[in-house]
């Protein structure tokens, strides 16, 4: 594996750099202001009236995002490379952290009494730390017009699904490895990857200092395959696999299937449906007992729908979480877990764009049935998609309202005013989550993205 790849790498490398006609760079930067407060029923060890944060909301939330991209082809278009060098903000060490900033009692954002409480172990504060890596870094050859071969730190859009909630393609195009697609014929797209190292979403993947260290294991590599075909003012059907795999930095990942179907039959309509079967099997599992899909998979299904009337937008994103496991996270009186609960999602949007749209003002809102983010990795954080966890948790529920006004000075900047106020309901009956009271997390944020 290892020799294959490197022969790819030095050959798209050497046709780049000996016949390159076209050194492009581009990228953008996201960054902003955001100021929290959270209610006062919460357990005071993890409690504070009002936080002031760096943070982006396109970043994931975390500390803000610069990215450089960079691409080089030789005259025919028929090999390249691109690279894209990021430095994100990280939210894996909250202890490490002083970007959160406590707002004293007293101030102009806070009038109520905070409780003493270090900077490090006020709950939300893991965001300020940065890595510093390179998001994707290949060579590209094409030998022949309908064959594509991409080796190195890939990455490859192909099979990602367009949804507004889902946005996945089962790792299709992702990883450090080798990928390949076929257009044998017009609208049909065949593809298929092996990756020893493979991208998981947590940004320690493709660090600077964590780019080798690639496995000689077969059964810690991710295999993917994707296929799509696209009937032009019709449809489009896709889907995408993942084998399970050992591959990742900081998690494994388990067999995935997403597939997708868009409808362009009506002009001005966006109508997307996707489906994700999760946890399908493992190839090998040294640590623990294997799970069938019929023991511990999840079916997802999604929906996007938004239609465009002259300047009026507006839209519905929908979700439906199944998770086939015979015992839930919900705990009962008789302290015995519950079957899982059906997570249902809704989120209505409208926009209008005002000036030629230099100022667009918008409205979502988020009910979330059996779901929740308001604990572990996601505490303190929000996200402009409103994107909740599900908990199978009949008994949780999360309401969400986000008004919010952009800016576009012009094509590159845009500036974003916005408020987000989240209404929680825990469990009452789990008494580790917030003792069972329900809670308000607001947040008053500021958005600046940047584009070169």
């Amino acid at each position: 594996m290892k020799k294959i790849l490197s022969v790819l790498l030095i050959a798209a490398f050497t046709a780049v750099l000996g016949f390159s006609q076209d050194l492009k760079f581009s990228g953008y930067m996201n960054y902003g202001l955001g100021v929290e407060f959270t209610s006062e029923d919460l357990d005071p060890k993890d409690e504070y009236s009002a936080k002031l944060r760096m943070t982006g909301v396109d970043s994931e939330q975390i500390g803000g995002r610069f990215r450089l991209n960079g691409s080089y082809s030789n005259e025919d278009k028929t090999a390249g490379a691109d690279l894209r060098i990021q430095l994100q903000g990280n939210y894996s060490n909250p202890s490490a952290s002083t970007s959160g900033l406590i707002v004293p009692s007293g101030s102009a954002f806070n009038n109520a009494h905070t409780h003493n409480a270090s900077l490090s172990n006020v709950a939300g504060n893991g965001d300020a730390t940065y890595n510093l890596g390179l998001a994707y870094a290949y060579g590209w050859i094409k030998p022949i017009d309908f064959l594509l071969i991409k080796a190195g730190i890939v990455d490859d859009g192909s099979f990602v699904t367009a949804g507004a909630i889902l946005r996945d393609d089962a790792g299709a195009g992702a990883g450090t490895g080798l990928f390949i697609k076929l257009t044998p014929i017009e609208g049909l797209a065949v593809g298929a990857g092996a990756y020893s190292r493979s991208a998981d979403g947590s940004n320690n993947n493709n660090r600077i200092e964590n780019v080798g260290g690639m496995s000689n294991d077969w059964y810690k590599t991710k295999y993917t395959a994707g296929i799509s075909y696209t009937m032009p003012e019709m449809f489009k059907i896709n889907t995408s696999f993942r084998s399970a795999n050992d591959a990742g930095v900081s998690s494994r990942s388990q067999a995935r299937a997403v597939g997708e179907v868009q409808l362009f039959m009506i002009e001005n309509l966006t109508a997307i449906f996707e489906v994700e079967a999760d946890n399908l099997f493992r190839l090998a599992d040294h640590d623990k007992k294997i799970k069938t899909f019929e023991e511990d998979g999840k079916i997802n299904i999604f929906e996007t729908f938004a239609y465009k009337m002259g300047d009026l937008r507006f839209g519905l994103n929908a979700a439906q979480y199944m998770w086939k496991a015979k015992e839930g996270p919900r705990v009962g009186n008789n302290g015995e877990k519950n079957k899982p609960d059906l997570g249902l999602r809704f989120n209505p949007w409208i926009s209008y764009a005002l000036i030629e749209g230099k100022i667009v003002p918008r409205l979502d809102a988020v009910y979330f049935l059996a779901g929740d983010r308001s604990t572990g990795g996601d505490a303190g954080k929000y996200d402009r998609r409103m994107d909740v966890a599900p908990t199978y948790n009949k008994e949780e529920s999360v309401i969400n309202v986000r008004p919010s006004v952009r800016l576009n000075i012009d094509s590159r900047t845009s500036f974003e005013i916005g408020t987000v106020t989240y209404i929680r309901q825990p469990d009452k009956v789990n008494k580790d989550v917030n003792k069972g009271n329900s809670y308000i997390n607001n947040v008053f944020y500021t958005d600046l993205v940047v584009r070169f």
